[in-house]
């Protein structure tokens, strides 16, 4: 009875709001002379509630009988999402090889620049990345190998105009990097490099060069030190798993938060709190952390005291996701077959 409930309460109230508003307007534009009937309104919004409300109620209870059926596929919440993370499993054992072609490549071009060999960066150093995440190469120049303009558009010029590989399917400047897309088993996958340029030689602080992405904007650099970014966010095996629930919570719903914000928020949390065995539990508490916290707490770049990681949303936003979190919290609590609003691909895939 979940969504026969639910769904029967909204169609009462938008179906007897929606057909008094007609009954108004009609009384209004056709009894201009006469008295305005009261009764006559009451009626027709009672008369849309029945009918939403019944109609609701009909398509709740073949929502609540679809959702039963996918829900008994695997029994508990934690089966549920165990199955939601192995659907997102990062198998990405083709991408990383074609991105080892392109580190070697990169360094066979660069080699007298660069201050390292290329390395990876973002997710999948940390370990958090999911099924469709990017992979992310960073390039460290040394100082003295030209301006930041001049690193970037090298690495782009490089990239658009002599790399060469049958699965190249485009190329593009970015804010902060070059994406490549290569089309691997007929899937585009994405390969981003990052440019950046040493402040001192032999030191890992780095300056990154921002690209304009605007008509009247200019370009433009922020410091950054990936050294410190990594070691940052170090996270166990069980909370790696809970970083990867969350990045898929966030693509399923569309959520617009930076990966980076979410893990921040995910450590803030398991600082907090001893993360519990219970996969549901602990998804919840750090859920319900995100939700108390997410609209108060400054999170700063630990490499970059400049860069607040926290001011990549707006209040209004920060607001919205607080109140998706403690909405979700509570759908779980009422009914646990609504765990499936939040991670739907499964049912998709059923």
């Amino acid at each position: 009875m979940n969504k026969a409930k639910t769904y029967a309460q909204t169609g009462a109230v938008a179906f007897g709001i929606g057909n008094a508003l007609i009954n108004a307007l009609n009384q209004l534009n056709n009894n201009q002379n006469k008295k305005f009937d009261w009764g006559q309104l009451a009626f027709a919004a009672g008369k849309g509630a029945l009918f939403g409300g019944a109609g609701g109620f009909v398509l709740g209870s073949i929502r609540d009988n679809q959702m039963t059926q996918v829900f008994s596929k695997f029994d508990s919440v934690p089966n549920y999402l165990h199955k939601s993370l192995d659907y997102y499993k990062d198998d990405n054992a083709l991408l990383i090889s074609k991105a080892e072609q392109v580190k070697v490549k990169l360094n066979q071009r660069f080699k007298n620049d660069l201050a390292m060999a290329p390395k990876f960066h973002g997710s999948i150093a940390k370990g958090t990345s999911i099924s469709g995440s990017d992979i992310d190469i960073q390039l460290q120049f040394k100082k003295d190998s030209g301006t930041l303009s001049d690193v970037y558009y090298s690495v782009s010029n490089f990239v658009l105009d002599e790399f060469k590989d049958e699965n190249l399917e485009s190329v593009r400047e970015q804010k902060h990097s070059i994406g490549m897309e290569f089309k691997i088993k007929n899937e585009i996958k994405r390969i981003d490099i990052v440019p950046v340029r040493q402040i001192e030689n032999g030191n890992n602080d780095t300056c990154l060069f921002v690209n304009k992405t605007g008509f009247f904007e200019k370009p433009t650099y922020k410091k950054t030190n990936s050294r410190k970014q990594l070691s940052s966010l170090i996270f166990n095996y069980r909370e790696k798993r809970i970083i990867k629930l969350l990045k898929v919570w966030k693509t399923e719903n569309s959520l617009r938060i930076k990966s980076i914000h979410l893990e921040w928020l995910a450590k803030k949390a398991f600082e907090q709190k001893s993360i519990s065995n219970n996969i549901e539990k602990a998804l919840l508490d750090v859920i319900y952390f995100i939700a108390t916290n997410i609209e108060y707490m400054r999170i700063v770049d630990s490499a970059n005291s400049n860069n607040i990681i926290s001011n990549s949303l707006t209040s209004e936003e920060k607001s919205s996701i607080s109140q998706f979190c403690f909405r979700m919290i509570e759908d779980i609590k009422i009914d646990k077959r609504n765990v499936i609003d939040y991670f739907p691909s499964l049912e998709s895939a059923s």
